[in-house]
């Protein structure tokens, strides 16, 4: 069976005054739907920039990504940045929130995005906001919310428009330990529920033991 997502021969490198830094060297490998993937390794491995060519918010120097069989980097612009919006979630350490707006309209920012009626989007993210426990803070400005329920509105925001998979790099990094728990138990519960892919980028051990697979990055390359 076509993997959710199949990587294939992929390189990155950096341009630096002192010369070209091989980050991502030849990885190739694949992700079912409905996994729940740790990756793990030392800072400055290439992780993070991993992920964030997997979400498309990057080039690979070489190497193909493919999402259900289809080559995303074959796209141009805009239809990338189309299929980024509908079908991948992010979820970052600092949460982003506009401080501005309310735990409603920070979730619903994707789906206005992706041109969704507003009064549609609004439901949409009051009933995601109710999945992850903040059905009684929805119209509460990020200021007034604590790290955790900030992050949960990220969550939120991840998933609204049900993408079939949530990039998260370090999503309990910036938490206390206990807050940090509660939140990687909610993509736990996400994961178990509603099938949806994780891909998690985390220096933690115990959060780790808990995905179904943990891969180990080390000089580029993933064991």
């Amino acid at each position: 069976m076509e993997p959710l997502i199949r990587i294939n021969n992929l390189n990155k490198y950096f341009s630096t005054p002192g010369g070209n830094i091989h980050v991502l060297k030849d990885i190739t490998i694949g992700f079912n739907k409905g996994d729940m993937t740790a990756i793990m390794g030392p800072s400055g491995v290439g992780k993070s920039t991993f992920l964030h060519i997997l979400g498309t918010l990057d080039r690979p120097t070489s190497g193909s990504v493919f999402y259900n069989g289809a080559d995303v980097f074959g796209l141009k612009n805009d239809a990338l940045a189309t299929f980024r919006n509908k079908s991948i979630g992010f979820i970052f350490q600092f949460h982003h929130l506009l401080p501005e707006f309310n735990a409603v309209e920070n979730a619903m920012m994707p789906a206005l995005i992706a041109g969704m009626d507003h009064e549609k989007a609004r439901g949409m993210s009051e009933a995601i906001l109710g999945e992850v426990g903040l059905s009684g803070r929805l119209l509460h400005k990020a200021g007034e919310l604590s790290g955790g329920e900030q992050q949960r509105v990220a969550v939120a925001r991840a998933l609204v428009l049900e993408p079939s998979v949530v990039f998260a790099d370090e999503p309990t990094g910036n938490l206390d330990t206990q807050t940090g728990e509660d939140i990687f138990q909610l993509l736990k519960d996400l994961n178990s529920r509603r099938g949806i892919t994780f891909i998690i980028v985390t220096h933690n051990d115990k959060l780790a033991a808990q995905c179904g697979k943990i891969l180990r990055m080390q000089d580029g390359r993933i064991d």
